[in-house]
């Protein structure tokens, strides 16, 4: 193609007179504004579907209705969709399944399926709606098949008509009905069969059992004097600890023991106490602090509480442990407990191999200790805790330390095979 043909000799326009607009067609609004003016000239989808159907319908009164005698066409007048056809199938299986089914077997599905419903959903359905063709449905279904089984049931393509459902208003009559048919439903209750002579008024047989009632809490409150005040210095703390607070729990003063208060001196429960200064001592119940020395009664009640000696066994009035008390707390949980003990018993030890509690194997003082120590069984302790693998590497050095405390005062070599 020539491309000299697709482009033209540019022409002026005269721009002088300019067409005046012409507003005679358009109409004078009151308000100022322009009018409403329609830009679309054919109606919408919906309306053109509604005004389609109001056809149908009024095309469908007019006509006259066909005799029985005049031959049905072969051809749907109507275009049925998908959904419609779906329906019409599953409409024509369940006519199928109740025309094949006795009456028992609908009786009993009747019963089967309103037995699992609500029966108040049943109840408020039978009140809003009512459908039309309930009870001739069997027989329409088992009607609509002789029918299609006759010789011109294959050349009739009759769609079946839909069944109808119209909603109508409830009233007292309906309501009456309703709550007839509604004691026919299971309502879940247990039924109970009463006799004929059944009298309510009669006394029963059994009485009830009351005596539950009498075991429920009483809710009155009556008042009461305020409870009194508890003093520490009370010999009888304890006591009146658990009376005031802990009534309803049972009473253990031994595990309160460690609580109670420390005896005045003099007191009763001072000279009962096993560190109590007299004469008759046993040598199982010498106390010795920190560095292994002994103490006496009436130094050992002498130092204060400061010096951290003071503990919550046996005689807490009295400062120091024994060596029972450190072979117990030897086999400790915590290991700073345990290196205490272990430090403690090593330079026990080593006082005692130096003779500073008797030089001979026959001074009492010197074997009793000696003695606490095999029954405490400190030594094992001391191999088991220096031997082990592992472990808090802190209690393994006391233990060694103790080992060799107790090699360095040479007390070992006196006790051969004792």
């Amino acid at each position: 193609m020539d491309p000299s043909a697709l482009i033209g000799d540019i022409v002026e326009r005269d721009a002088s007179t300019k067409p005046a607009n012409d507003f005679a067609g358009e109409g004078v609004s009151s308000t100022g504004f322009p009018q409403h003016k329609r830009r679309w000239k054919k109606a919408s989808a919906f309306k053109q579907r509604r005004s389609a159907g109001n056809d149908e319908e009024h095309t469908s009164q007019t006509r006259p209705a066909p005799s029985q005698a005049t031959p049905q066409s072969t051809e749907p007048n109507v275009k049925m969709t998908y959904d419609e056809i779906e329906k019409q199938r599953i409409d024509e299986e369940n006519r199928q399944k109740l025309n094949d089914m006795s009456p028992e077997e609908i009786a009993e599905a009747q019963r089967e399926l309103l037995s699992g419903m609500n029966p108040s959903l049943v109840r408020r359905l039978l009140q809003r709606a009512t459908i039309d063709d309930s009870s001739s449905a069997p027989h329409a279904a088992k009607n609509d098949t002789e029918k299609l089984a006759g010789p011109t049931a294959e050349a009739q393509a009759e769609v079946p008509s839909k069944p109808k459902v119209r909603f109508a208003e409830a009233s007292v009559a309906d309501e009456d009905v309703d709550a007839q048919e509604q004691d026919d439903f299971p309502t879940g209750r247990f039924d109970v069969n009463l006799s004929n002579d059944y009298d309510e008024d009669a006394e029963p047989t059994q009485r009830p059992n009351l005596d539950a009632m009498e075991d429920l809490p009483h809710k009155t409150h009556f008042p009461a004097p305020p409870p009194t005040d508890l003093d520490p210095n009370d010999p009888n703390f304890l006591e009146s600890l658990h009376k005031k607070y802990f009534t309803s729990l049972p009473s253990d003063p031994s595990k309160l023991a460690w609580m109670a208060p420390v005896p005045t001196p003099d007191s009763t429960a001072d000279q009962e106490s096993p560190y109590y200064p007299h004469e008759q001592i046993p040598v199982s119940a010498l106390r010795f602090d920190f560095k292994g020395r002994f103490l006496s009664p009436r130094v050992s009640r002498a130092i204060p509480s400061s010096k951290g000696l003071h503990h919550h066994g046996e005689a807490p009035e009295a400062a120091g442990y024994t060596v029972a008390e450190l072979a117990h707390l030897g086999r400790s949980a915590v290991p700073a407990q345990r290196c205490i003990a272990y430090q403690t018993l090593g330079r026990i030890l080593f006082r005692l191999g130096k003779g500073e509690w008797g030089t001979t194997e026959n001074h009492p003082i010197a074997m009793g200790v000696w003695n606490a120590m095999k029954k405490g069984r400190v030594l094992d302790t001391l191999n088991e805790a220096a031997s082990i693998e592992g472990g808090h590497r802190g209690s393994q050095a006391f233990a060694t330390e103790a080992l060799w405390l107790f090699e360095k005062g040479g007390w070992k070599e006196k006790v051969k095979g004792r």
